[in-house]
């Protein structure tokens, strides 16, 4: 059974698509007779990771991470996401079996050691750099959540604060069960497109208002290059064909401005 369902009247009657339609074709009485910009009525169910969704989540971290992909041991951390039976969401269609559109769950840096990269890509700005360094010391008394949360790109926007809203739920239940996810920061990796010789980002996640949104409430935040810029497929070359290359952002939040973040998350996809 899902945690929870939402129907698409709930996030603006939008169809999996992503497209808005109010108009029904007309027929011309021939064999081919058929709607065009039908609206699809879609539940969307919320479950919690579990194994039968390893591939689909795999595949996810790879559409997260882009070109750089590659640097991360991704088995190893789809396995993690599946084997924290208290926090994670994913978004289905079909019912439990069938595979996640969407993914938003959050890992404790402290205990799991994945630092290396966002060390790495934080160098150039010191500030975030040392705040990091200092709070995922051995010593340090305050523990990160990485939060990653990826969706296909025909999946409403509108599921994101929902995810984030259960999110906070779990992390509270999950502390009443003593177990390690009392967080104090939070660290938020998302894919953003740079215009070539532009300084203008697009974040690729939520609407450009919400992007605003986030790092007007963040602490620190930074953007940074993908390792690897190399461009093969279809999908990424159609990017490029436009002047566009893909980059990263890294945006490090108190866990005092999460009510805030989601607030301003709901208030942009409206």
């Amino acid at each position: 059974m899902g945690k929870r369902k939402v129907n698409d009247d709930k996030i603006d009657s939008m169809d999996i698509s992503g497209e808005e339609s109010d108009e029904e074709g007309v027929s011309d009485g021939g064999e081919n007779e058929h709607l065009e910009n039908e609206i699809v009525d879609v539940d969307f169910d919320f479950f919690d990771p579990k194994e039968i969704d390893y591939q689909t989540i795999k595949q996810l971290m790879i559409q997260l991470f882009s070109t750089d992909a590659e640097l991360f041991n991704l088995s190893e951390l789809s396995e993690l996401i599946i084997s924290q039976p208290l926090l994670g969401t994913t978004v289905k269609i079909d019912g439990a079996d069938s595979d996640p559109y969407a993914l938003l769950t959050v890992l404790n840096m402290n205990e799991h050691k994945v630092n290396t990269y966002n060390f790495e890509k934080t160098k150039k700005n010191t500030n975030l750099n040392e705040k990091l360094v200092g709070l995922l010391k051995d010593t340090s008394q305050f523990h990160i959540g990485l939060i990653l949360s990826e969706r296909l790109i025909n999946m409403p926007v509108q599921l994101v604060p929902q995810m984030y809203i259960m999110l906070q739920e779990e992390i509270q239940w999950a502390i009443e069960d003593k177990e390690p996810y009392e967080f104090e920061w939070y660290l938020i990796i998302t894919k953003t497109y740079r215009e070539v010789d532009s300084t203008l980002d697009e974040e690729d996640e939520m609407p450009k208002k919400k992007m605003k949104k986030v790092k007007s409430i963040a602490n620190f935040q930074c953007n940074f290059k993908l390792t690897k810029q190399t461009v093969t497929s279809d999908s990424k070359r159609a990017f490029s064909d436009f002047g566009i290359t893909p980059a990263m952002k890294i945006f490090l939040l108190h866990q005092s401005k999460m009510d805030q973040l989601i607030n301003d998350l709901e208030a942009a996809c409206k």
